[in-house]
């Protein structure tokens, strides 16, 4: 008698979330199971050890570069990322209050990173991020990391405060 199809089950603790160490023009949450590592710039990166996986965050000042360059340049780097059968789930987040907008863009297939992250101010800020694992990318297999990361930019996005 053939053995049932097993499923990996990944559970991960629930987030708990604290104000990142930066000294940039804005403040936001992070998830503590992640580390933060800062480069120059204000470019950083969310560590995931546990999940093999990593999100590397850009920051522009929007006096400094086109806010068309950098959607351009954005959207060059998803197609990238895209084989032409995947399909791409698009989710926004805007608080007109607080002067955010961003979008999340989630790729359905196995592609080397399957969320790709932009938010900004439209004035003076424009930050973006795309996801990495350390692993051969199976997006079945990956989803409940995705998931669980995808929720910590939401967080981070909903938290984030420009100065």
């Amino acid at each position: 008698m053939p053995k049932p199809n097993g499923m990996l089950a990944m559970d991960y603790p629930p987030p708990t979330y604290e104000q990142a160490p930066v000294d940039c023009p804005f403040t936001f949450d992070f998830n503590s199971l992640s580390s933060i590592e800062v480069q120059s710039n204000c470019f950083f990166s969310m560590s995931y050890p546990s999940m093999k996986a990593k999100v590397y965050m850009s920051y522009f000042n929007l006096n400094e570069h086109q806010i068309q360059d950098l959607y351009r340049d954005f959207n060059v780097r998803l197609m990238e990322h895209t084989k032409q059968e995947a399909r791409i789930q698009e989710s926004s987040y805007e608080n007109t209050n607080q002067q955010k907008y961003g979008r999340f863009f989630e790729i359905t297939s196995d592609a080397p990173s399957n969320l790709h992250y932009l938010v900004t101010d439209q004035k003076n800020h424009f930050m973006s991020g795309v996801l990495f694992f350390s692993a051969t990318p199976n997006y079945d297999s990956l989803y409940p990391a995705i998931q669980y990361i995808k929720n910590d930019l939401r967080q981070l996005t909903e938290s984030l405060v420009w100065r």
